[in-house]
């Protein structure tokens, strides 16, 4: 994350001072891809005048990194989508948050004019100031507190993380019969059209949809035990919201 907002602050007009890391080869890996920006391992190294300062670490790091930073007057803003905005109170009496509503690996290009950024703040004036920060990478700019991050986040990993899951588990069981995984790729990309169109509910299709026990046994029957427990779980699920009676499994 720190790689593709530190980029879009860059194209949005911002100069990014300094990149901070434990590791002193991470920060050079993204430094040395920005403009004039000085890579530092150490929190008292911090330019002291600068308007930003983003955490973008892993969650159970936030309020540690917020700990070893000497006061600022800027404001101070991590990226996290579950953790609450107190947990950079001891930083600077101006604090934010700037979550991406969106998944992110450094090899991977994201087209942040499209993610949905979500703010918060210590106060109106903070909040107006991160809001700007967010729209030079996005106009999609909303508001959210802590506990409607934390909705978000639930939402982003049950549709991204999980869905992604389900993907590998489609990849291995083709690799056992010598299939590429772009063999699904036309009915991932039509399950997606139809999913935004009509919604997911209405989208719903699938053995579970017919009460096809019989082909669902025999698909659990093909599985390793692990994978057929979570499609005994998720067919069950399906017939719940469904209200549907089906002698499965």
């Amino acid at each position: 994350m720190a790689t593709h907002l530190a980029k879009g602050l860059q194209e949005g007009g911002c100069k990014v001072v300094q990149v901070l890391s434990r590791d002193i080869s991470h920060a050079h890996r993204l430094a040395d891809t920005l403009v004039a920006c000085e890579a530092i391992d150490s929190p008292a190294q911090l330019d002291r005048t600068a308007d930003l300062y983003l955490i973008a670490v892993s969650d159970a790091s936030v309020a540690e990194i917020a700990g070893s930073m000497p006061q600022v007057e800027g404001i101070v803003a991590h990226t996290s989508g579950s953790v609450p905005l107190q947990a950079l109170q001891a930083a600077s009496l101006r604090t934010a948050v700037l979550y991406p509503l969106q998944t992110f690996t450094r090899e991977a290009r994201v087209e942040l004019g499209k993610v949905p950024f979500f703010t918060e703040a210590s106060d109106e004036s903070t909040l107006s100031e991160i809001d700007e920060f967010a729209r030079l990478m996005s106009p999609n700019v909303y508001h959210a507190d802590s506990s409607q991050r934390k909705t978000l986040h639930i939402a982003g990993v049950l549709s991204c993380n999980f869905v992604n899951y389900l993907w590998d588990c489609t990849s291995e069981v083709l690799k056992r019969d010598g299939y590429d995984f772009k063999v699904v790729e036309p009915l991932i990309r039509a399950t997606l059209d139809k999913v935004l169109t009509l919604g997911p509910h209405a989208s719903q299709t699938g053995p579970a949809m017919r009460c096809d026990a019989a082909v669902m046994r025999e698909h659990m029957s093909r599985l390793d035990p692990q994978t057929a427990e979570l499609y005994e779980a998720l067919t069950c699920a399906i017939l719940q919201a469904h209200q549907l009676e089906c002698d499965f499994p």
